[in-house]
């Protein structure tokens, strides 16, 4: 048992902190609510072509994290741990290429070990092993593909990217490609990949378009919404909303690497840039980052989560800095507990959170109330909280700017779906019962308390009733 510890004791660790209370908090709105209902409705309709929303198409992003969490969800049941079994799941793989990374490059376990402390432990990494998002898989897969590369494993170095672009896009592939031409670059003559490119890449480009091409295919028309919308758009133009200053990321970044931030070897960095050149592991890195960075940088769509690709290189260049194992161990023990006791505690301050507050105990306290919910409209005004629709089990009715669909909707698709807050109001007010989820602000400015009541509140949101069943009642 001792030996084992020794030997993979940082690999039993990070297992901890990544699944430890994995599903204490509920899954908070938009993100991780939208992509749980679509997991959940893709094992009900089994479309695993085509990933829906609401009974909606639903395409601004490719399948595979659609396809992992509904595979969770089938194989563990529905539970918000299992929502979240893919992200940690990755995160455990992200540091064990890490590690291995760490192992070609320095050829030392200690540093090996210290890479795989450090990335465990950064504060933005460990946020994101715990959500439901596509970015902690792309980075796995990003990871991936530089590691094998360093171990010559040249084809999945294209076939890892090309299966990272299917997760999410285009970052995929450059951060490999700066990574691997940073180290290319500097390495000694023995030491070049000598990587077939020309095909490679073709293979890559093969791999990342197949399921963008085929959907196309099946529909002329989002040729020009994947290209223009969800590519040219979303780096070029504010379209998406996520417009940010340039020095954005350079903000996040402090935080995102804390507490490690504190022994970035900055100065000597600096030192070495002035009096002497770079060795091939140190541009692999600064390539695995610097670039990127500034391709991020430039982009008109900004989100903290975009600089987790990067969060990898930051580690094995503060663990080849760390002046000890012990001193490794040191830092990321108490770190981790500060970690973990964090999450619990934002867990129990739900109502503290927003427009990201969980809908999970809203839904607790529908059945509570409302003990015939499943027979009444169940809808989502002016808002995205699918999650309402995951706990519940029951497709929403969604005002139009809210369900993402791309195109005309079909008649029945049109049955779901409000042309406004105002056509939701008014449509509801005096129809069949019904039930959902609304800002609060937007309940205090459109509904009429005359007419509707409010159930329960959580962060932002309040779920509220119109009084068709109470009425009802009242006349029998």
């Amino acid at each position: 048992m001792k030996i084992l510890l020794n030997r993979y004791g940082w690999l039993l660790f990070a297992g901890l902190v990544f699944f430890t209370l994995l599903g204490q908090r509920g899954l908070n709105e938009p993100d991780e609510g939208r992509y749980a209902e679509i997991a959940r409705e893709m094992n009900l309709d089994g479309d695993w072509l085509v990933p829906h929303m609401n009974g909606m198409p639903h395409i601004q992003k490719p399948p595979i994290i659609y396809w992992l969490t509904a595979l969770s969800l089938r194989t563990f049941g529905h539970h918000d741990w299992a929502a979240r079994f893919p992200s940690a799941i990755m995160a455990l793989g992200t540091v064990v290429f890490t590690y291995l990374a760490a192992l070609r490059l320095f050829g030392s376990k200690s540093i090996a070990v210290q890479s795989a402390l450090v990335l465990t432990t950064l504060a933005g990494f460990f946020a994101m092993s715990r959500l439901l998002t596509p970015d902690m898989t792309m980075t796995f897969w990003i990871t991936a593909s530089i590691t094998v590369a360093l171990y010559r494993r040249h084809w999945w170095f294209f076939i890892l990217m090309g299966i990272g672009f299917l997760t999410k896009g285009p970052m995929a592939l450059v951060v490999p490609l700066c990574a691997v031409i940073g180290w290319q670059w500097n390495a000694m003559p023995e030491a070049k990949l000598n990587l077939p490119w020309m095909r490679g890449l073709l293979l890559t480009l093969g791999i990342s378009l197949s399921w963008f091409i085929t959907l196309a295919i099946l529909d002329h028309r989002l040729f020009d919404y994947f290209w223009r919308y969800e590519l040219v758009e979303r780096f070029g133009s504010s379209t998406h909303g996520r417009s940010k200053p340039f020095w954005f990321f350079f903000a996040i970044l402090p935080v995102a690497l804390l507490p490690w931030v504190f022994t970035l070897p900055l100065r000597r960095i600096w030192l070495r840039w002035r009096s002497a050149p770079f060795t091939a592991w140190q541009t692999l890195v600064l390539g695995w980052i610097i670039l990127p960075l500034i391709i991020l940088s430039f982009s008109g769509s900004k989100l903290p989560t975009y600089i987790l690709p990067l969060m990898p290189a930051f580690a094995l260049g503060i663990a080849y800095s760390l002046p000890s194992l012990r001193r490794a161990w040191v830092v990321a023990l108490p770190t981790a507990v500060c970690l973990i006791a964090l999450d619990s505690v934002i867990s129990q301050n739900n109502d503290h959170l927003g427009v990201q507050a969980s809908s999970r105990e809203l839904v607790v306290k529908l059945r509570e109330q409302e003990p015939d919910a499943d027979a009444a409209i169940l809808f989502a005004c002016e808002t995205r909280t699918e999650g309402l629709a995951y706990y519940a089990n029951h497709l929403l009715h969604i005002t139009r700017r809210e369900s993402d669909l791309t195109g005309t909707p079909t008649a029945e698709q049109a049955t779901h779906l409000y042309a406004s807050a105002q056509d939701c109001v008014e449509q509801l007010t005096d129809g069949p019962a019904a039930h959902g989820i609304v800002r609060t602000g937007t309940f205090q400015k459109r509904f009429d308390p005359h007419k509707w009541r409010i159930i329960a509140t959580a962060g932002a949101f309040s779920l509220v009733a119109n009084h068709k069943k109470h009425d009802i009642a009242m006349t029998q």
